[in-house]
This record gives C-alpha cells, structure tokens and sequence, in this order.
C-alpha cells in the first residue's frame, strides 16, 4: 500500500499575464508586468522500505530524524550524521539514569556532536517532530501499521529499516544498505561499505576453514533491554559462529536470535572452556561471579583455567556491527592464535571502524569511553 505525503509539495499556480491598461486622453499606453515566478515543486520518488511499504520520498533531503534502536546507526554508516537535526532522549545521554550509556553506542563516538543536537523527547512527540520540520523519518518500528499511522499524523514521510537483522543474514543486511544508499543518493557509500564487510566475511571463512578441533565457549553480559550480569548470554553469538567456536548455549527459546537470562545451573553444566563477557556489563558481570566464584572456579573450565575475557559492546540500543565483526577477530585471537595470529586487535578494530563510519578512530580512546574492551578480566587478582 502506497501512503502519499505532499507535506512539501507547494500547490500550482497558474501564470498571470497583465493586460495592456488603455488611458483616455486620445493615447494609450502598454504595460506588461513581468511573469509570476512559480514556487519550487518538490519532486517525489517511490521506494519500498525494510517492511515492504511503498513511500513517496522527496528527491532532495535536507533534514532527518531518526526514531527507535539503530536507526541513527545505519545513518550514521552511510555518513549522514550532519543531515541529522534531531534526536531523541533515549540512548543519547539525556535520559535519567546512573549508567554513562551515550559511548555505548559507537557512533556516538565516531560523532560526538550528536549529543548537542536538539531533542524531540521520543516519537510520540508528534507536535516536537512536526515543529524541526525533517523531510523525512527513518524509523525501526516493527509493525507496518505503527508506521504508516505515524506517517498520516506527521505528514512526513517514514521510511522503516531493520535493525534486528544480523551479519548471518548478509543478503538482507547488504540489501538494507543498499537501499538507504537509494533513499540518500549514498549509491557508493553503500557499495563501499558491502564491500568491505564482504571482504572481512570472506578472510574469516578462510580462518574458519582451518579450525579442525571447535572449542567451547560462552559469551555473555548482554546488553539487551538493560543491564544485566554475566548470566544474560545468547546461543547465536556472531564471534563464536563465524570463527569456528562451539557456542554452549542453545538459541533464544523465543526464536529471535537475541540475548536472553540463563541459569548458574545451565552455565555449569555447559562447561565452556572460555568466557567472553560484555565491556556493557563488565561491572556487574564481576559481581555476578564474586558471588558465585567458589562455585564458578570449582565446576567451570574458563574460570578455573581463568579464560575469560572481555569483548567490545555487542547490543546497545540496537547491534553495534562494527563491534560484533571487531568481537569475531578478538574472539578468533583469543580462541585459535596460530590462525588469527598475523595482526593486531588494535589494528583490526581501527580498520572496521573506518570501514563504517569513514571516520578514524583510536583503540585506546574506544575503549576508555565504552568502560573496556578487548582483555583478559583482572577478576581474580
């Protein structure tokens, strides 16, 4: 179903032409007024978005806002950070609460000046998101209804992504790209970025090709609709599948491929050889074992052995990409040295990071603002 918005369509007007005024006297005289400019017609282009809707988007955008998880990410890759005008509170250092979570979204330090830009509070703002004026609205909403409402009571159009999708599905994430290129008149941008991903996916299957005896390992401290401890894990760890390691846990019993709370119990009998534990939640991670370590140490291999280790921010107000492809390299180092050997994790992170936001970035200033990251945990000092 197509949801026509004309917002920015100025209504014709017809041009005038002044007839001659006749003067009495016995003589006349002529005068023509110069033609009526008209007013500029925005041009408009259909696109389908992420959820199958047909959008009638202007040719020329000047103004975005981006509403709900990982929308502004994606924006972000294809660098449109300076056509952002506004953002919402949620997840961008506005929202009340102890936790430091602006840099846990590494975009944010890629573009720092996101922070200062003005608020719309959240996307039910509808008065605040009318008032900055966008020409457009890139949201992450689900449901296809939700947005085509959202869309009739703005009179902006709202175009859907997918930020659920993961680099296991690479044909909807390169398609996803490759749209908002469309969308943005971001073409290259977009084949760059593929590209390189595709590049990255391309030596790591040749890695993994070499792994002939997969070891055990369980990732957690998942960022995922909050903090939680080391026990919130996910059985569909990108880290562990694309560089070879047996993930102990099962998938998410909700079949959505996200983190979820597992037991003490289900972690003992799993009895990973290694641990990876999220810089999110490295803190109360560490609790979670202080208060369990007598029995961690004694049944667990990656405790006793003190393999355990943390890994760059997976999932904060959506997935962070280019920390979950940095996490796959770390995990390859850590896991199987004789094949992940030949570079740096500095290096390697440096690398992605440029690949996603065209942007140079510092391992060491990373990892201060996102509270840690790749490292053996100095839990059992």
């Amino acid at each position: 179903m197509r949801i026509s918005v004309r917002k920015h369509i100025f209504p014709h007007i017809s041009r005038l032409m002044m007839l001659s005024l006749i003067f009495t006297a016995g003589s006349f005289s002529l005068f023509a007024s110069a033609q009526q400019e008209e007013p500029a017609v925005q041009t408009q282009s259909i696109l389908t978005d992420m959820r199958g809707r047909e959008i009638e988007v202007p040719e020329n955008i000047d103004g975005i806002i981006a509403l709900d998880a990982g929308s502004l990410r994606l924006l972000c890759y294809m660098g449109e950070a300076d056509r952002i005008i506004a953002v919402e509170d949620a997840g961008h250092g506005r929202e009340k609460s102890p936790y430091g979570f602006f840099s846990l979204a590494t975009y944010r330090i890629a573009f720092p000046e996101l922070k200062n830009l003005p608020s719309i509070g959240n996307k039910d703002n509808h008065e605040g998101i009318i008032a900055a004026a966008p020409d457009i609205i890139i949201s992450s909403t689900v449901d296809a209804a939700q947005l085509d409402q959202l869309q009739l009571i703005l009179g902006i159009p709202v175009f859907g992504v997918d930020v659920d999708v993961e680099l296991y599905d690479t044909e909807l994430f390169y398609r996803q790209l490759n749209t908002l290129g469309s969308l943005l008149g971001k073409e290259a941008r977009a084949k760059e970025l593929i590209t390189g991903i595709e590049e990255s996916l391309t030596d790591l299957k040749s890695r993994k090709s070499e792994v002939t005896n997969p070891i055990k390992a369980y990732s957690g401290g998942m960022m995922y609709y909050g903090p939680a401890d080391l026990l919130r894990t996910t059985g569909d760890y990108l880290p562990f599948f694309l560089s070879g390691a047996e993930n102990v846990m099962p998938t998410n019993p909700a079949g959505n491929l996200q983190p979820y709370m597992t037991s003490l119990e289900d972690l003992i009998s799993a009895a990973p050889d290694y641990v990876f534990i999220d810089a999110a939640n490295i803190n109360l991670s560490k609790q979670g074992f202080e208060t369990n370590r007598g029995v961690l140490e004694e049944q667990v291999p990656a405790f006793t052995n003190r393999q355990v280790y943390s890994t760059f921010v997976y999932k904060y107000y959506g997935t962070n990409w280019e920390n979950q492809l940095i996490n796959v390299y770390y995990a390859g180092k850590i896991l199987y040295p004789e094949i992940f050997g030949d570079f740096t994790i500095e290096d390697k992170a440096e690398e992605i990071w440029d690949l996603f936001f065209n942007v140079p970035l510092d391992f060491k200033t990373v990892t201060e603002q996102q509270k840690g990251g790749p490292a053996q945990v100095d839990w059992f000092n």
